[in-house]
């Protein structure tokens, strides 16, 4: 995987149902490699033939969108109101950066300064209904001439290493699997593949559209998954040791059979793996595996620190085991058992 695929996209705006510009990049990364559709919903379709047909279809998929704002009013005062998309922690909203809109108007999440709290005020994480973006504006009339109501902000944070092989910038959690789609498409393939960038995970589910259209005998997901290796953590789901693959998370037990075959795959390949028995929260592999009578699933999770934010931290080493992996078991072609 090339890092500058994920520089670029980790650049891009796109949160969850305004996912347009993270497609045009791919399509551009993509073009004259595989024949592409867009759906009414804004997934990208990704049809790569290999030297085999297959019987059935096999599925790729990861999600483009992110965590962000969106603007809800505008004040008398030219201050913007807004509400989160996505799951985004209120402690770490004070202070950012944010770009809205179309034009990228900079603006700066707005709070009282420290001294001018109460200790009750300083205890307790501010609600992100009671925050502001403060946008330089005089009052509403000049605040309304460069945003409106419905415009998306997300988080100015660059993409940068950090140490010898990590990285951090804003919306690796799903940008990260859009790369490694992206490497994968412009390879060579023994067999037909059918790739899928999804949109609105964070407000919908859209994963399970891509399911329900193409139908698939078993689907491979990629994604984010948060990082439980900081001083005090569990440990069981760190950095720089490979893909993590659940076995089971909220409402979702995987399945057995294609688990075992990933956990074989990675062993005989020498690919690092980490097994997570049980997540207490929930993948975006949970809905395709829930998609049309139930589809054969598994989640190829990269990890992540600080999830949510605008500055998640990941590791190139992972990036690279989850690549080998997911074409290890593209290349094993059609599954005996799921055959016809």
């Amino acid at each position: 995987m090339k890092l500058s695929h994920l520089d670029r996209l980790s650049g891009i705006s796109g949160i969850s149902g305004d996912e347009q510009a993270v497609a045009a990049a791919i399509i551009r990364k993509i073009e004259g490699y595989a024949r592409w559709e867009l759906d009414p919903m804004g997934t990208l379709y990704v049809y790569k033939e290999g030297r085999q047909r297959r019987n059935q279809p096999l599925l790729v998929q990861t999600c483009m969108d992110e965590t962000g704002l969106l603007i809800s009013h505008v004040t008398d005062e030219g201050y913007l109101r807004f509400v989160t998309v996505g799951e985004l922690d209120s402690r770490i909203l004070p202070g950012r950066q944010v770009l809205v809109g179309e034009n990228k108007i900079p603006g700066v999440i707005s709070c009282k300064a420290i001294h001018q709290t109460s200790r009750e005020e300083r205890e307790k994480p501010i609600p992100s209904d009671k925050l502001l973006i403060d946008i330089g504006a005089s009052g509403k009339e000049e605040a309304q001439q460069l945003v409106k109501v419905g415009d998306s902000a997300v988080f100015l944070s660059e993409f940068e290493r950090l140490g010898g092989r990590r990285v951090k910038g804003k919306a690796l959690d799903t940008r990260m699997g859009c790369a490694i789609l992206i490497s994968l498409i412009r390879a060579e393939l023994t067999y037909d593949t059918v790739f899928a960038f999804t949109t609105r995970h964070h407000a919908g589910g859209g994963e399970s559209f891509a399911a329900f259209t193409v139908n698939p005998a078993r689907a491979i997901v990629l994604g984010g998954i948060a990082a439980d290796d900081l001083p005090g953590g569990k440990g069981d789901c760190a950095l720089g040791k490979g893909s993590v693959l659940p076995l089971m998370e909220r409402g979702t037990r995987y399945d057995r059979k294609l688990a075992g075959e990933v956990i074989s795959t990675a062993s005989i390949a020498g690919i690092p793996l980490q097994t997570e028995y049980a997540l207490t929260g929930t993948t975006p592999a949970g809905r395709v595996h829930h998609s049309r009578g139930g589809i054969p699933t598994v989640f190829l999770g990269l990890p992540c620190r600080y999830i949510g934010s605008p500055a998640v931290v990941a590791d190139e080493a992972d990036m690279e085991a989850v690549e080998a992996l997911t074409m290890a078991l593209i290349e094993k072609g059609e599954n005996p058992e799921m055959a016809e």
